[in-house]
This record gives structure tokens, sequence and C-alpha cells, in this order.
């Protein structure tokens, strides 16, 4: 029997990009503590939560947020006198002057990270949108971030209204209404989405907002092709804003580290991991489908080795998992192929009750059954029709159990037996005949006839016997 092929696993779930350690399967300490957190989160907050996004802990954390502390010193100090005078729109404006002028240098598409944006002015449209958005709050301003399907940016609320804020370029206050703006924003490789085109264009929370961090960090890794670290940046998203799309791509994280795994001929460890985060974070229906074949794949992986022994012990620690259905067909093919191999390897005797008896306790399905038993009699029949002749054959076939000779190809090969037993009785016959040793000839047919009285060939040689020699 052919060995069967493993599954490979070829899907990878990408975020979209807004801008060998052991894997991490709980989410950091410091986002269980933002359930705690309001609809709106303050600057110092926004700062604090911002950093921490970008990976940064313990007296990094604390380092950083000293440097922004510095940074809206000197933004306050700047403001001069005159600041408090400005409208919001006009104190909008500033504020995305300002960082320009003084902070943002180089639009970089990876360039997430809040600590790498102050120190080197390198950002994206995310970590320019949530500096802004800090020093919008600091302000007493009422900003927010919209994303669209590949972009984020900021909107103000003035006097005017609520007006877009495209972060990425100076010219970026108000954009509709600046021709500089256009010139500038289309070096970022992104499309401006105006404020009617409210289906490509959503406000999300302040929570979602600084999990676009993670989203970007979690984008670049998977870029790399690095998707075990990505699981653990997705829990911390999700564990920060649980939405539906976060949690979604939690999940196709866990998928996309089971596969990559499973493409490495790690099954069982992919199998274990991905169902240790399914039970943690209640995602047994949406992978019961990979389960299987991450299971299907080991049990193939051993049977094809000749480890049945492990491949039984692996299936027990899968029935509680594993749909019955599916743990049925595992078993069975584990049953199969270590069949297959007794029926290959050993003799008759051994392996025929291993197949009757794995059949009558419903471990092999009727067609495992048919075939299996079909292979072991004809090739005993075979067997003893070159040690014993084809009378012997036919006579053990016709023994069989009325179940198994009753099938189509054991029929088969019962009358090719027995007319195989006649021809060899017809030519020895024919030398006979041919050799004009009549008495011979008819004392050989009439041995024949007395074990099988009605064989319409030896009756057809008799009585054409009887025409020569009566």
């Amino acid at each position: 029997m052919s060995k069967l092929s493993i599954i490979p696993l070829l899907f990878i779930f990408s975020l979209s990009f807004l801008n060998a350690l052991e894997i991490r399967t709980e989410p950091e300490d410091y986002w269980l503590k933002t359930n705690s957190w309001g609809k709106t989160i303050t600057p110092s907050m926004a700062i604090e939560s911002s950093l921490a996004a970008s990976g940064l802990v313990g007296e990094d954390l604390t380092l950083y947020k000293n440097k922004y502390e510095q940074i809206i010193i000197k933004f306050r100090n700047d403001q001069g006198t005159s600041f408090q005078t400005l409208s919001a729109y006009e104190q909008g404006e500033f504020i995305l002057n300002w960082i320009h002028y003084n902070i943002l240098k180089n639009y970089i598409e990876e360039q997430t990270l809040m600590d790498v944006l102050i120190d080197t002015g390198n950002y994206n449209c995310v970590s320019s949108a949530v500096f802004y958005l800090i020093l919008s709050r600091e302000t007493g301003l009422n900003a927010e971030i919209i994303e669209t399907s590949d972009h984020a940016f900021c909107t103000v609320n003035t006097e005017k209204g609520w007006i877009d804020v495209e972060t990425t370029t100076a010219y970026g206050f108000n954009p509709g209404v600046k021709q500089e703006f256009q010139q500038a924003f289309n070096q970022t490789g992104y499309t401006y989405v105006p404020s009617g085109n409210y289906r490509n264009r959503q406000n999300i929370s302040d929570k979602e907002t600084v999990a676009l961090i993670l989203q970007n960090r979690m984008s670049v890794l998977q870029k790399h092709n690095l998707h075990k670290q990505a699981v653990g940046l997705a829990i911390d998203r999700w564990t920060l804003a649980n939405t539906e799309k976060n949690y979604k791509d939690m999940n196709n994280s866990f998928r996309n580290w089971s596969a990559v795994l499973n493409n490495k001929a790690s099954y069982s460890e992919a199998f274990y991991f991905l169902n240790d985060v399914s039970q943690k974070y209640n995602l047994n229906d949406e992978n019961k489908d990979l389960l299987y074949d991450l299971a299907y794949n080991q049990v193939i992986f051993l049977t094809n080795n000749g480890n049945y022994n492990l491949a039984n012990i692996f299936l027990l620690k899968t029935e509680t998992i594993i749909d019955d259905d599916d743990q049925n067909k595992l078993e069975e093919l584990v049953i199969r192929d270590y069949l297959a191999d007794i029926v290959k390897n050993e003799s008759y005797n051994i392996s025929l009750p291993l197949v009757r008896n794995a059949y009558k306790s419903g471990n092999i399905s009727k067609s495992v059954w048919q075939n299996w038993i079909t292979v072991l009699h004809q090739n005993e029949a075979l067997l003893i029709s070159k040690n014993e002749g084809w009378w012997n054959s036919w006579k053990f076939m016709e023994s069989l159990p009325s179940e198994e000779k009753s099938l189509n190809s054991i029929k088969s090969s019962i009358t090719h037996a027995h007319d195989n037993w006649s021809f060899e009785i017809h030519n020895r016959f024919a030398d006979l005949f041919n050799n004009r040793d009549f008495f011979k000839a008819e004392q050989l047919l009439q041995q024949g006839l007395s074990l099988d009285p009605d064989n319409k060939y030896l009756k057809k040689d008799l009585s054409d016997l009887k025409k020569i020699y009566p």
C-alpha cells in the first residue's frame, strides 16, 4: 500500500500595514491593566501606552516617558503667550507645523515605534498620528484617530467642524484644500480618503489607536516571516482593544504559526500549540479544521515510519479535542496502515484474524476489510496452488466463510482456481490423446470427474474421446 501524503498548510494571514524565544500565549501584564481604562485616555496615558506598545518596559519605558515630558515642555515654551488667542482651527494647524519643524524628519513606511520617532525623527502614518494626538490632547483640543484600509490619520474638532489632519506631511492640516498637501502626500504611497467617504474610513477609540502600533509591529514581523514573535503581540493587541477584527487577527496569528510548524514537520507541536490557544481564547470551532489536519499529519508521519504504538498514544490525547467522526477516521487510518504492514510482512495465519477482528469491532470500514480479505485469500490460494496444486487451492477458496466467499473478487478467484485445475487435467488429457494413449486418457478424465462430476470441460473431453474410443 502506498504511503499517504502529508497535508501542506500554505495559508499565511497578514495584516494590512498602517504604516527564538519560547512562544508567548498570555498577554503582558501591562495590557491586562488597560481593562480599567475609560473611553478617553489622558496625554500621559497615551505617552506611556504608546511606548509600551512600541516594546518598551522597565527602565527604558521610564526613560522615554521622561523624554516625552521634556518634549511637551519645549512644545509649551514654543507656543508663546499668543497661542491661547488662536482659534482651535489655528491651534490644530500650529501643532502639525511644530511637530514637522521640531521632531518629524523622514517618512519611513515601517517606522511605527514611538521611541524611534523622537530619537531619529523617522515616522510613519501611525506613529506621527499618535504623536499629534498626544500634543493635541495636551493643548486641550478634541482629537481622534481615523483608520482606513491601509492608513491612519487624525481629525480635530474646531470652530469649523471636524478637520482632517494628515500627519505624514506638514501640509496635511485640512488637506482637501491644499495643493501642496497632495504633492507631499503622494510620496507616502497612500490615497487620501475624503471625509464624505464614510464607508472607507472610521473613527477608532483611544485603545484601538494604541493598538495600531501593535498591529504595525505584527505586520513587520509577518512580512519577514517571523510569525512566532507576532503571536504575543496579537494577544496584547486583542487584550487592549477587544474588537472582532483584532480577535480574528489574533487567531490568524495562531494559525500562521501552526502552519510554520506544520511545514517544518513539527506536527504534534503545532497541534498542541493550536489546541492550547484555542481552549484559552474560545476558538475551538474556528480551528477544528486545522486541528484535524495537524492531527492527521502527525498520524501519517508516525504510521509512515511504522510507529503505530506512538500513533495510538497520540490519538488517546486527541479524542477529547477532535470531533468524533474525525477521530474515528484517524483511528481507522492507524489500524488500516498497521494492517497493511502486517498483511505485507506477516504470515496468512497471523494476518487473517487481525483483519477479521478489526472489521468485526468496527475499527476498519467494509471497503478496507474487503480489500485486505481479498488480498490475503488470493495470496494464500496462489501459494497453495504452487505447493499443492490448483485442486487444493480451489477447495481452500470454497471452504471460506460465506460472507467472504460471496465477495465478487473472491468469487472470481474461486472460478479461476477451478478453471485452472480443469485446464491442467485437459492439457494432460490432450497430451495422452495426441499420443493415442486412449486408455490412460480415459482413466485421467474419470479420476477428475470422480472429484468433480459436473465439470463441463472434463465432460466434453470424455465425450470427444468416446467418439473414437467407445
